[in-house]
């Protein structure tokens, strides 16, 4: 990447994809070192479970506030606060879970504990995803529209392979050890983001205007799209490894582990070379990479169903993965597109609040179409879903310029 006109600075492209990347380090790290720690801590996996869809809340309603509030005082001073509450959260949560490993506190309490500082974590981080994606679109013209959000994406997902990376390279010096290196990263990103990182200044305005709402026609397909890719998305990777028990005989806990790491490498991999590589490369338009990633996913989730073993399985999760990469230029892009430069961080944030909303109820709904209708059902289902979806970002035209919002 360079600093190509029109594309935005180079310097700010790398903050702003370094923040997005540390958010998904944080949360991979939930996965790799705290779920494997659940027992040790004396908590039960199901009063966990809760806890963190609870604690997981405030990101929904954390994101569309953090949008408005960088389009009102800057996008800057937003994702400097979302950098900052990442890594103090992260620093927090890991000094909670080794006051349970030395006994300090253990049982209910320190469940209460680590719920409230997550929930604190999830409402101060959700400032980095609204207010990154909005920065992109202030230095991004619509040729490179696309690309810009890309980096977002592509930084999403590189998070979510460094996070297990991280965790194996470090934990051998302690089992909290990652944590503390990530945060201790936060809060050197957010120093170089605030000496570094200059404000766009586009979107303030002493003009009264007409705040952007939920509701917004112009906002609103792509917040339903969203939705529907999440909750399918995250339903289908938690339901893998019950599937992969149940489907191919897979009972040995190390070979379950490899077989389903293997298949979320695969996907994460794909997302990087796409949305880093290919997409930087080749310009496509949002509006086409929106049209592409439904009959994507729809193609992905028929070879996972018809998959004869693990192998070719992983080839459908790669397939997803590039669904997914189409996914997230396509759908932010296209809407922002669709609307005015001062609006741009409260879409954000509705869009964040429409994937976060998607992610929590996801889990939920995969596991009861899992267990009530068979573990093949998720895949028809989904794919059945994902394919309405399909037909749905065709009724969407891309605009040549963004729309005024419409009067109140």
């Amino acid at each position: 990447m360079t600093d190509t006109p029109g594309a935005g600075p180079l310097k700010a492209r790398l903050l702003l994809g370094f923040g997005v990347m540390l958010f998904a380090i944080g949360q991979s790290l939930t996965f790799v070192i705290i779920a494997p720690l659940v027992r040790r801590v004396g908590w039960d996996p199901q009063s966990f479970g809760i806890a963190l869809t609870l604690a997981n809340l405030p990101l929904v309603f954390g994101a569309p506030f953090w949008g408005k509030r960088s389009d009102k005082i800057g996008r800057k001073p937003v994702f400097i606060t979302g950098v900052l509450g990442a890594a103090s959260g992260t620093l927090i949560v890991a000094i909670i879970l080794q006051l349970g490993l030395s006994g300090v506190m253990t049982g209910m309490s320190l469940l209460i504990l680590f719920a409230c500082a997550r929930a604190c974590y999830g409402l101060v981080a959700s400032a980095i995803y609204p207010a990154s994606t909005a920065y992109m679109v202030d230095i991004t013209d619509v040729q490179h529209r696309g690309q810009g959000m890309a980096v977002i994406g592509g930084a999403n997902g590189l998070g979510s392979v460094l996070g297990p990376v991280l965790a194996a390279a470090l934990a051998w010096l302690g089992e909290l050890v990652p944590m503390y290196t990530a945060a201790l990263i936060g809060f050197f990103g957010a120093t170089f983001s605030y000496i570094m990182l200059p404000e766009t200044n586009r979107h303030i305005s002493t003009t009264p205007r007409v705040a952007l709402k939920l509701s917004d026609p112009r906002l609103r397909p792509f917040i339903i799209i969203w939705f529907c890719f999440f909750i399918t998305f995250m339903g289908l990777q938690l339901i893998l490894s019950f599937y992969l028990q149940d489907e191919f005989g897979i009972h040995d806990a190390k070979e379950l582990v490899r077989t389903a790491s293997t298949m979320l490498v695969s996907m994460a991999t794909m997302i990087v070379v796409m949305q880093v590589g290919v997409f930087q490369f080749f310009k496509i338009k949002p509006h086409v990479l929106l049209r592409v990633m439904g009959p994507l996913f729809v193609l992905a989730l028929l070879i996972i169903l018809a998959a004869p073993n693990p192998i070719v399985m992983a080839f459908g999760f790669a397939t997803l993965g590039l669904a997914f990469a189409c996914a997230n230029p396509g759908v932010n892009g296209s809407a922002s597109l669709q609307l005015q430069p001062w609006e741009q961080g409260a879409a954000a944030g509705f869009l964040g609040a429409g994937t976060t909303f998607g992610a929590i109820l996801g889990p939920l709904v995969g596991t009861q179409i899992y267990t009530q209708l068979g573990h093949h059902a998720p895949m028809i289902i989904g794919a059945v879903v994902m394919g309405l979806v399909s037909l749905y970002t065709l009724t969407i035209k891309p605009p040549e310029r963004a729309k005024p919002p419409a009067a109140a």
